[in-house]
């Protein structure tokens, strides 16, 4: 099953991510991670030491070919084999995590050129390596942008994380109309960072207003920001705090939704 978190930036999507792949990963002998943002931040919420995040070789947007058939039909096809862009690439985190990180415009530096062909590769990679394991998790870019490159097309299930505030709200609805559009099986929303009953309400009437389904709800957990001050992963800082319980129920959600859903490896250029 092949995974997204997307929302506006803020709204706590790496950190999900990273919580939700370590306790996915808890029933499986590996997992892929992907960090889909040109700023990536995944490492560390999975547990990746700062040290060892700073070492982590970038994809090479290369890394994805774009061929065309005789009938006109495109297709990406990985220049490596999966092993190689493990071998190469994949930092390695506890549980048996591989994380790939999106890579950078050609020279890395300011001005250098845009992110096409790095968001083209992460596209590939989410469906070329789905067989990799029975999870994918994939971190998307904060914002729309990934949503109008059609980056996450071939994910399974969108998990749009929002924050009950309007803007952030907003920006949830504005996403999920995107991946609708993109014809993704299945968007849920999470809703992060709920403090009482008025968080909770405004979006739950936020969503049923937009026809938006919420799979689960996180709370504000003075934990994951102990965590991200102490750069350590919130799963290994208080593994079980109120944050961390929640995200294991929503990993029971999700892997009930799974078994009702037909995941496949579908490719979409």
């Amino acid at each position: 099953m092949k995974i997204a978190t997307v929302g506006k930036g803020g709204s706590g999507k790496t950190t999900l991510a990273g919580i939700l792949a370590r306790i996915l990963a808890e029933t499986s002998n590996k997992m892929l991670a992907v960090d889909g943002d040109p700023n990536p931040n995944l490492a560390l919420t999975l547990g990746i030491s700062p040290e060892a995040a700073d070492d982590i070789c970038y994809i090479p947007p290369n890394i994805m070919q774009l061929a065309q058939g005789a009938d006109g039909s495109r297709t990406l096809n990985m220049t490596l084999s999966e092993k190689e862009v493990i071998r190469r690439y994949a930092a390695h985190a506890p549980g048996g995590i591989d994380l790939l990180v999106m890579g950078k415009p050609a020279d890395g530096s300011a001005g250098s050129g845009c992110m096409c062909a790095s968001h083209r590769a992460v596209r590939g990679l989410i469906t070329k390596m789905s067989g990799y394991s029975a999870h994918t998790i994939t971190d998307m870019e904060a914002g729309l942008e990934h949503l109008k490159r059609g980056t996450a097309r071939n994910v399974d299930l969108m998990l749009v994380v929002t924050e009950p505030y309007y803007r952030s709200l907003e920006a949830a609805a504005r996403t999920w109309r995107l991946a609708a559009e993109l014809d993704i099986q299945q968007i849920r929303v999470v809703a992060n960072k709920v403090r009482n009953r008025e968080d909770r309400a405004a979006i739950t009437e936020f969503c049923q207003r937009h026809d938006m389904t919420i799979i689960g709800e996180v709370p504000q957990d003075e934990a994951f920001l102990e965590a991200e001050r102490t750069a350590r992963a919130p799963i290994d800082h208080a593994p079980d705090s109120p944050g961390v319980r929640a995200v294991r129920a929503l990993a029971s959600e999700i892997r009930a939704l799974e078994a009702t859903m037909n995941v496949n490896s579908t490719e979409c250029v």
